[in-house]
């Protein structure tokens, strides 16, 4: 009896992605996985994104306190759709190399430096009303990493050159 051997090169490639999700390191995979899920939700309405931005009177008046999480979780809806696919990249690829690097062996530091830096900001936003904050743990890691990294030169868009 003869093998579907499209069948078996499907289930081959499923295999190998779900191998390769399961080699990215923990907060990576999770901050990632959350942050994509979380926007691409938002994008698509199937969750309005006014219920996932940080808005301090609706959670303390309202106690909306999944607010102090999804706020992180969402990048802003007003840009287009090429500046979220680079911060998704950006944040994949500085958070994997800082927990593969830095943090090697020390999840929960990494896990820590990210809730430190998500208070920090929670903070800062009861001043300034910011609802979205993707971006902004995307800034703290790439200033941890760019910090670690300070005489690596590093290519920007369309090949700019500079130190980290």
């Amino acid at each position: 009896m003869p093998r579907p051997t499209q069948a078996r090169g499907v289930s081959s490639d499923a295999s190998q992605l779900a191998s390769w999700y399961a080699s990215v390191p923990v907060v990576t995979r999770a901050i990632v996985t959350a942050t994509v899920t979380t926007t691409i939700a938002a994008r698509l309405r199937v969750i309005s994104p006014f219920m996932l931005g940080l808005y301090w009177p609706l959670v303390w008046n309202k106690f909306h306190i999944w607010r102090l999480l999804t706020g992180f979780l969402i990048h802003k809806f007003n840009v287009n759709l090429f500046n979220t696919i680079v911060m998704f990249i950006m944040l994949f690829q500085y958070t994997v190399d800082l927990e593969r690097g830095e943090f090697a062996g020390r999840t929960a530091d990494f896990a820590w430096f990210i809730v430190f830096c998500m208070g920090a900001m929670s903070a800062v936003t009861w001043l300034t009303q910011t609802m979205c904050l993707a971006e902004g743990v995307l800034m703290a890691v790439i200033t941890l990493w760019s910090l670690h990294r300070q005489e690596q030169i590093v290519s920007f868009y369309f090949g700019f050159k500079f130190p980290a």
